[in-house]
């Protein structure tokens, strides 16, 4: 395992905002993370015909978690400066247009938990193509997460 040289620039430009954040190489195991991502992404699959709005949320948090581990991973993690973008940042920076997806998911996720005027609950296709790209982000975790090592070699 070695550093992950794609988007190192935007993960450095990330850290030295604040965005993200060092953790330590004992706290650096995205597994648990990741397990937690699978378990989401069955809860949004329950809700398809129960609740498309908890459906596409269950499914978002399960595509986060599952971006989230990889950065675990290397020993960083998302602060609350910078949250879910920079989540999506580093990761579309490190991983490519496999993870191109996260943005609309995330946009569309506000919406759903943040409901303004212009509200519209979740289609169950709408729901079902949430589920389906979590999925997608949960496989390609899973792949990616042995190969990864620390980004940062301070610790």
């Amino acid at each position: 395992m070695s550093r992950w040289g794609a988007g190192e620039a935007t993960v450095e430009r990330l850290l030295a905002s604040g965005a993200l954040d060092v953790i330590g190489k004992s706290a650096s195991d995205g597994a648990a993370v990741l397990a937690q991502a699978g378990r989401r992404l069955e809860v949004a699959e329950a809700a398809l015909s129960i609740d498309p709005d908890a459906a596409y949320t269950n499914a978002y948090d399960a595509a986060r978690l599952a971006a989230t581990a990889l950065l675990i991973q290397q020993g960083l993690r998302p602060t609350t400066v910078g949250g879910h973008k920079a989540v999506e940042e580093a990761i579309l920076a490190q991983f490519g247009a496999g993870f191109s997806k996260f943005s609309m998911l995330r946009r569309r996720r506000h919406e759903l938990d943040y409901p303004d005027t212009s509200y519209t609950e979740a289609t169950d296709r709408e729901a079902q193509g949430a589920v389906d790209i979590a999925r997608l982000f949960v496989t390609s975790a899973t792949k990616i997460l042995p190969e990864l090592g620390f980004f940062s070699d301070d610790e």
